[in-house]
């Protein structure tokens, strides 16, 4: 046939290849189309029925709560959230990430409102939970057995009903795990939302920050390009800088608070050791020794009560007769948290093992002494309100803000029922440590799999538990946001579907040969 000839395929013949986005709006308006598909009601009850009865019930008690204690559950930091809430700025105790959504809500004076937009987060939490782990192939019943935890224990009920930020804080994360887990090849688009996330997550709560360390080794070990990575990473800190240089024109220094050195001083109140550390003349008088309340002398052998009142990093921090509060320049300023940090750095860098020995017992205690312990710290709902007075700064606070002045105050019936519901009702720390070790083997075992997934989760889970202790003292209601984390990790770990996507190398199969020659255009 004379109308067709072969012509060898040469370099100079071949098809340019074309640039493709990483984002396709199209794809993003299908994938959204997709999704309000499978949340109709009828899809949801069809194909997820156990978990959508166990998450309606999670409401119940949630209920419970707040008709049975009002106007809210308001401890200390409670009133400088409120306070920054109406005035919003950057504050030098704690960052203005949560009075930012406190400031969003204030027009409806409401603290009710508040803390119910805060019981939604925690359902949303058990909902993202499940959502990951069933969608990547784990049955629903150990989707939702992973989901419970957060949406049950008491404890995770009582901080949603407190006027805190902790609530906010693990969601913003768990949304940005969800969206590394979820999306099967990672675009920039979905990495400059995970960092705003995390950057967002680090104004809510001081000790989000070290979460991007995890996020950028779990983009390195999926390989997902140097671009991706940069998108990240420069999402991550533009904002950070942002608030960073609004806390400059208040305050004139480039930080987010003015209160970090001072924590971790009170940190070093468990071990310091000032024969050891020999500070200089300025940082004498925060020395152990020199603090309100200081035992002179050795403990007595088998001295339980030396064990049992053995004061505590915020003893010392908020002692009335505190150093800070008494040199030459009095209060939570630039000036004493730069003290306040070189003395904590000093004291770590000449008792570094002393400093690990005290973090590691805080975080053995998170998990062996919470359990039945009945104050607020334990993150219990009490008969009594935290604070048995408000202070007359607390009412104007509150009056700003909410339009009232009352102190939290049980309602009957509904205290009575919360109460006898969180005595059988929560998640023991013997279960949470073993969630944790099992998470991390099972993730070690199928590294390959699903593996780098649990990692992520363990890591961010890891963070949310450590820091907090490492950088002041061991709260539980910190600890608490870490509980869905490591949920999630071990339900990622178990899961014996493959990866999306992924072929084991034993399996792959090669490309397609292309042919040497192709045939002409036809004329």
């Amino acid at each position: 046939m004379t109308g067709m000839q072969t012509t060898p395929r040469t370099a100079q013949t071949s098809p340019k290849r074309r640039f493709r986005p990483s984002w396709d709006p199209t794809d993003t308006v299908d994938e959204v189309i997709s999704i309000l598909k499978n949340v109709a009601p009828a899809t949801v009850w069809r194909t997820h029925r156990l978990f959508t009865v166990v998450a309606c019930l999670s409401i119940l008690p949630r209920f419970v709560a707040a008709m049975g204690f009002k106007p809210a559950l308001l401890i200390q930091d409670s009133f400088s959230y409120l306070r920054e809430g109406t005035n919003l700025g950057p504050g030098e105790l704690r960052p203005a990430g949560y009075p930012m959504m406190l400031r969003v809500l204030e027009p409806f004076h409401s603290l009710l409102l508040v803390t119910t937009v805060q019981h939604a987060m925690g359902i949303a939490i058990g909902i993202l939970i499940y959502s990951i782990l069933h969608s990547r192939g784990l049955p629903a019943w150990a989707a939702t057995l992973a989901a419970v935890p957060t949406l049950f224990d008491a404890r995770q009920i009582w901080l949603e009903s407190s006027i805190l930020p902790d609530t906010l804080f693990t969601l913003v994360l768990m949304i940005a795990v969800a969206i590394l887990i979820m999306r099967p090849k990672l675009g920039i688009l979905s990495a400059v939302i995970v960092g705003v996330l995390v950057a967002y997550a680090s104004v809510i709560r001081g000790n989000g920050a070290p979460v991007i360390v995890i996020v950028v080794a779990f983009l390195l070990v999926r390989r997902v390009g140097w671009r991706v990575i940069v998108a990240c990473v420069v999402a991550f800190a533009v904002p950070l800088l942002g608030y960073v240089m609004w806390f400059y024109s208040s305050y004139g220094q480039f930080n987010i608070t003015n209160s970090s050195g001072l924590f971790l001083w009170s940190r070093t109140m468990s071990f310091a050791n000032c024969a050891i550390i020999k500070p200089p003349a300025d940082l004498l008088p925060l020395c152990p020794q020199n603090q309100p309340g200081y035992q002179a002398g050795p403990t007595p052998a088998w001295s339980a009560d030396a064990v049992v009142n053995q004061r505590t990093p915020a003893d010392y921090l908020w002692d009335p007769g505190v150093w800070y509060e008494h040199d030459a320049h009095p209060g939570i300023n630039a000036y004493n948290n730069k003290l306040g940090m070189e003395f904590a750095e000093r004291a770590i860098e000449a008792q570094p093992l002393a400093y690990l020995k005290t973090v590691g017992e805080g975080v053995m205690l998170t998990f062996l002494s919470t359990d039945r312990s009945t104050n607020y710290l334990a993150d219990h709902f009490t008969a009594t309100a935290h604070i048995p007075t408000l202070a007359p700064y607390m009412k104007y606070y509150e009056d700003r803000y909410a339009h009232t002045v009352d102190n939290t105050h049980p309602h009957q019936p509904w205290a009575y029922l919360i109460f006898w519901y969180q005595m059988p009702v929560w998640f023991p720390g013997w279960i949470f440590l073993a969630v944790f070790v099992f998470g991390l083997g099972a993730l070690i075992r199928r590294w390959r799999g699903w593996g780098v997934y649990a990692a992520l989760a363990w890591g961010v889970g890891i963070v949310n538990l450590v820091v907090p202790i490492a950088a002041h003292e061991l709260d539980y209601r910190y600890a608490l946001s870490s509980v869905p984390f490591a949920c999630l990790a071990l339900g990622l770990a178990l899961n014996k579907k493959p990866v999306p996507g992924q072929l084991e190398p034993d399996t792959a199969q090669p490309a397609p040969a292309q042919p040497d020659t192709a045939p002409a255009d036809l004329g």
